[in-house]
């Protein structure tokens, strides 16, 4: 009731007439006057009136990030009973500009009830700047549909970037890429984080730890809050420039809202809102150099820096009994993609495909660790042997050259084990290649000569008829079974199995050897020997293809019960831990594993 009195008075005096009449309409445009490149900034038009057709100018030398968003806002004042009255609506763009140097934004205009009214022009510098790729300053409300995402870059509030270690690599030399986000905002999470294929290389990932919280860090005298999202090492395939494609993130940015404009309880009323916010980093593209010409022969493709190293577990053993050459590669380069030297083994030797074992750790820095190849070899024949030395080949990047490493050559004596005759082997070009000495001639017969009786016939006798029958009889025993012999000992696999336990109780009475003597490392190693040598030998599997999981899968499906599997697989686990970690007083406990080696093969040969 009260401000229908003071409307009435107003108007009755006329102040109220001459305040509500119709005021000019005006275009206001504001913007800063000197920007940097790669800065966003606001352009604003400001009209006093509602209604009529906007139209803004031709930006071509900005790119508009977003916008235009409007707002509409209306307020009265009476002051000594005259009533103003301002309407005012805003159009708003966020820009960024493409170039340097001076520019002029043309007017903007507004066409209203027949008439066209225009702003006056703007006109902005744009000064040397830290060049970003361009930020995605669309949002939508919770729940909506993103704006599509444009690369962002220094400058910006929010974005994200591919870091790389080196941009000129050779071809298999490894590069390490950090994906990293940069923020000046309320940022709570992310609802996508799309990488890219890197296409034309390797991807090996770094660990990275989840990203839970951002670190302060300062870019350009500016602080970011800053955070790894994920680590990479690539090794390149193919040569030439390879281009990496952007990485593509959805934001959740949460945004204050106003409740309403002007008021002086508003920051009490003010709400929050989470948008989406997508961005892009900047692509890459890596230079890839062919490797040199003149590689070794033996090159097989290893890039890096790296150690050779290569031991002999005996030089010296019997025939018929196991001999390992360990051959370890280390250092820092596309290890996992090193393949097993090759290795001429003497042509008497029975050799297996060599048991990988590798310890490789992606780093920032590269692939770091070792592989090592593990050669089992069987010698068939008694003598003193020549295992030539182990060469590999690799290229140094850090060099620009290839290296060749090689170890000391190693000699083997093997000795006549149980049930060897006495022939003397000598070793040749081939396995075919073999001399028997002392057999190939018989001495001449220098005894007296019997002579016989003319007309006298043995074959006339009963006696040789006896005789021919018997031997008759005992050269087809013969016959068969050296048949039998010939298929019993041509059959490996059956040869492997009949004597698995046979050969499991010799290393184990070697591993006895070694617990009397105290040698730790000794004892576990024949003990894990004859355990997989068994295992392998009675299920006619490789030793290269042996883990715990096929081997419990394998001793199952032959009706071996759980809890024997699981006591096989406790002394393997003891013994594997034992040998890089040695306990200081380890007597009875090698004392109680020797005897559960011993019982667990014992009862495995009963059930197999």
């Amino acid at each position: 009731m009260g401000y229908g009195f003071l409307l009435i008075a107003v108007f009755l005096t006329g102040g109220g007439l001459r305040a509500l009449a119709a005021s000019e309409i005006t275009i206001k445009a504001s913007a800063p006057k000197v920007v940097a490149m790669g800065q966003q900034f606001r352009l604003v038009y400001e009209i006093n009136t509602r209604g009529g057709k906007f139209k803004p100018p031709e930006l071509k030398d900005f790119e508009i990030l977003m916008g235009p968003s409007t707002s509409y806002s209306e307020s009265t004042q009476i002051i000594n009973g005259h009533i103003s009255r301002h309407v005012s609506y805003t159009y708003t763009y966020i820009l960024q500009p493409l170039k340097e140097g001076d520019f002029v934004i043309p007017p903007a205009r507004l066409s209203l009830k027949g008439k066209v009214y225009e702003s006056g022009p703007v006109r902005i510098t744009v000064v040397k700047g830290n060049q970003p790729a361009r930020t995605g300053a669309g949002s939508s409300s919770q729940g909506g549909k993103a704006a599509p995402a444009t690369a962002s870059g220094t400058g910006s509030n929010l974005y994200v970037r591919m870091i790389v270690d080196k941009t000129r690599v050779y071809l298999g030399e490894p590069v390490a890429v950090t994906v990293k986000i940069f923020s000046r905002v309320s940022l709570t999470g992310f609802e996508e984080v799309d990488m890219p294929e890197f296409d034309g290389f390797l991807k090996q990932e770094i660990p990275t730890p989840n990203l839970t919280s951002l670190q302060r860090e300062y870019v350009n005298g500016v602080a970011y809050n800053t955070g790894v999202i994920q680590r990479y090492l690539l090794f390149p395939q193919t040569t030439g420039d390879i281009k990496i494609d952007p990485v593509k993130i959805v934001c959740l940015v949460r945004k204050r809202m106003h409740s309403s404009p002007g008021g002086f309880f508003d920051d009490f009323f003010d709400s929050y809102q989470t948008v989406r916010q997508p961005i892009l980093s900047a692509p890459l593209t890596i230079h890839v150099k062919p490797l040199p010409a003149g590689a070794p022969a033996d090159f097989s493709g290893a890039v890096g820096t790296f150690g050779l190293d290569a031991t002999l577990d005996k030089d010296s053993l019997k025939v018929n009994d196991a001999v390992t050459l360990k051959v370890r590669i280390s250092g820092n380069g596309n290890l996992k993609l090193i393949q097993a030297p090759k290795i001429d083994f003497p042509p008497d030797f029975e050799s297996y495909d060599p048991k990988v074992v590798s310890r490789i750790k992606n780093t920032v820095h590269g692939a770091t660790g070792y592989k090592q190849f593990e050669y089992l070899m069987i010698p068939r024949h008694a003598g003193k042997y020549r295992i030539p030395p182990v060469v590999f080949s690799y290229f140094d990047p850090a060099a620009g050259r290839y290296k060749t490493l090689r170890t000391p050559a190693f000699t083997v004596t093997v000795k006549k084990g149980e049930g060897e005759t006495g022939t003397q082997v000598i070793a040749g070009g081939d396995k075919e290649a073999l001399k028997f000495l002392g057999k190939d001639i018989r001495y001449i017969h220098t005894g007296p000569i019997r002579l016989k009786k003319a007309g006298y016939s043995l074959f006339d006798t009963w006696f040789f008829r006896a005789f021919y029958l018997v031997l008759l009889l005992l050269f087809l025993v013969v016959v068969f079974a050296y048949r039998r012999h010939r298929k019993v000992m041509g059959d490996q696999q059956r040869v492997r199995n009949r004597k698995a336990n046979k050969v499991a109780r010799k290393r184990l009475k070697v591993a006895g050897q070694h617990l009397h003597r105290g040698d730790q490392s000794g004892f576990y190693e024949e003990v894990l020997k004859a355990l997989w040598g068994y295992l392998s030998d009675k299920m006619l599997l490789p030793v290269s293809d042996l883990t715990q999981e096929t081997a419990a899968r394998a001793l199952e499906e032959r009706g071996v019960s759980k809890e024997l599997i699981e006591r096989l697989l406790r002394v393997i686990d003891r013994c594997e831990y034992a040998r890089y970690a040695p306990e200081s007083d380890a007597g009875a406990a090698m004392d109680k594993l020797y005897e559960e080696a011993v019982a667990v093969i014992s009862e495995l040969e009963q059930k197999l």
